[in-house]
């Protein structure tokens, strides 16, 4: 269990900052300092590029973190768009809400979704109401929502607990997907019978017509499934043997022209996949011959789309979307609350941009950490560089990631990093996975929450330029205010001094500093000041592990 991370009777805080319902893209620089008086540049007098609001995502857990639901931990973290995914989705039956819990539970068959998203018992058998309740709690937390459907062939057909490997489908304990256009006249809402077809494209008309397109506040965009890689090992009851690489483009093109005829204006992600090696080559699949000349599995699945794209008239893949779970040799990083893990932990974002970084381990083997026509560290060039050739126009999108335990204060400082780069490099959605309590959630609050101005972290980023590998920083400014402001992110065991100059000569007077670190573990409001360095530069003093944010005039 992780511990709670709350906001201190001293904090700035007033509310929290809104989120655009469009995702813009991003130049916001990272500039790390190592030596006390190391100056970094501001350009304050650029126009800047707009920071994307759905980095600042979640995802939807309900209760399975066993510390209250997740959607209360992000209203206070000010999360902007929340995705219902994972495991449970994969095999999730709208009609009647039942699923599969794979390896994850006894390869069981209930009613899990409901359980953890705490669905009246009396609404288990209304289509699609653990969706209904996802959506809901979105609604009430102010954010946007993005939903998985499947793709691996069969859903759950009951709730009557285990399935055994000789009820493996097909069997009457799941039912087929179907992707084809609804019949006319046939709005299936007491499907469910063992000889019956699970309609996709009818979810997705009822939840247009009871909810609005993405345009008009609806769904703002769909997931093609989950970790489609891993699905013999998540969900070996439907999906017995690896899925080719054909298979699933196949079924990916099909699914994302449902979606587009269903809402045109919603965001289509894909192919959620897992990692490295799924990646690169999609887990060793059978015709990956058939498809090296792309350089990475990646690389296929952007073709493809590029291709039919082209071929019907209408983008069909807005998002590229992988899962992030960084590895080391040291130990085991997902949710840990180790200490000794704190140093891993804080060097891990920077395999997404900086170059020359290789981290230690099996991931820098599978993908090498020098520039060159496929996949590489650091990871998000390469993303680019792909996308660029294979599909230009691609968005980026992180529908999972994880850098350590809530309760853990370099998990918080590494989040907060995280979501810089993210920023930095036009990422359109990202989304944590795992309650945003503790530290976590107060990372999020250092860009989301705002002072006693009613300010928060700026939504236009201005450019940092600098060196060195203990301290990152991001700046922006407010479009509305035209106010600046700056988040520094000190890394080391030791105080820091970092000298900031400006383009423009002048220092703006500072209105604020908040901030958390050990000693104050809540994103609260600070006594601290900079001091003048000459030539229009101010020096801060950042003491260990610190997040700060310095709010200008």
């Amino acid at each position: 269990m992780s511990r709670r991370g709350g906001i201190s009777r001293r904090s700035l805080v007033i509310g929290l900052c809104g989120g655009s319902a469009a995702a813009g893209k991003l130049a916001l620089a990272a500039a790390p300092a190592r030596a006390a008086g190391n100056v970094m540049r501001i350009d304050d007098k650029a126009a800047g590029t707009p920071i994307n609001p759905f980095i600042y995502g979640s995802n939807e857990i309900g209760t399975m973190d066993g510390n209250g639901p997740s959607v209360d931990f992000d209203r206070k973290a000010g999360a902007t768009i929340r995705r219902l995914g994972g495991n449970l989705m994969t095999p999730y039956n709208w009609v009647n809400n039942s699923t599969n819990a794979g390896k994850d539970y006894r390869h069981a068959n209930g009613a899990f979704l409901l359980g953890v998203l705490d669905v009246p018992k009396k609404a288990w058998r209304e289509p699609a109401a653990v969706v209904e309740a996802f959506l809901a709690n979105s609604r009430s937390a102010g954010a946007r929502s993005l939903l998985t459907l499947p793709l691996a062939g069969y859903v759950a057909a009951d709730f009557d607990g285990d399935v055994t490997p000789a009820q493996a489908a097909p069997s009457a304990r799941f039912l087929p997907i179907d992707w084809s256009a609804r019949a006319a006249g046939d709005d299936q809402p007491a499907r469910g019978e063992s000889n019956d077809k699970i309609n996709i494209p009818s979810l997705l008309e009822r939840l247009v017509a009871r909810h609005g397109g993405a345009a008009s506040g609806g769904v703002r965009g769909y997931y093609l499934d989950n970790e489609p890689g891993l699905w013999p090992e998540t969900h070996p009851r439907i999906v017995p043997k690896p899925v080719t690489i054909k298979s699933l483009i196949d079924r990916s093109l099909r699914a994302a022209k449902a979606i587009k005829a269903a809402d045109p204006d919603a965001f289509v992600l894909g192919p959620a996949s897992w990692g490295a090696t799924e990646y690169v080559d999609f887990v060793k699949a059978s015709d990956w011959d058939v498809y090296r000349s792309h350089g990475s599995f990646l690389g296929a699945y952007l073709d493809a789309f590029r291709q039919e794209s082209e071929r019907v008239g209408r983008r069909l893949l807005d998002a590229l979307d992988l899962h992030w779970y960084p590895f080391n040799r040291r130990g085991t990083l997902f949710r840990t609350e180790d200490a000794a893990l704190s140093g891993a932990i804080l060097d891990a974002p920077r395999s997404f941009d900086e170059a020359g970084f290789c981290e230690n381990s099996w991931v820098a083997d599978a993908l090498g950490c020098r520039p060159r026509e496929r996949l590489f560290l650091p990871l998000l060039p390469s993303l680019k560089q792909i996308v660029d050739t294979k599909y230009p126009g691609t968005a980026l999108s992180f529908g999972e990631f994880n850098f350590g335990g809530a309760g853990l204060p370099a998990t918080g400082l590494a989040i907060a990093d995280v979501l810089g780069r993210f920023g930095r490099f036009g990422v359109a959605f990202a989304n944590h996975w795992g309650s945003l309590d503790g530290f976590i959630g107060e990372a999020y609050r250092l860009y989301r929450q705002r002072d006693g101005s009613g300010e928060c972290f700026g939504d236009t980023a201005l450019p940092v330029t600098g060196a060195g590998a203990d301290v990152s920083v991001f700046a922006a400014r407010s479009q509305s205010s035209g106010r600046a402001s700056l988040i520094a992110l000190n890394r080391s065991e030791k105080p820091v001094l970092l000298d900031l100059a400006f383009a423009s000569g002048v220092a703006p007077a500072l209105r604020g500093v908040a901030g958390f670190d050990e000693a104050n573990r809540s994103f609260s409001e600070l006594t601290e000041r900079p001091q003048p360095a000459g030539e229009g530069a101010i020096r801060l003093v950042m003491p260990p592990r610190a997040a700060r944010r310095y709010s200008f005039a």
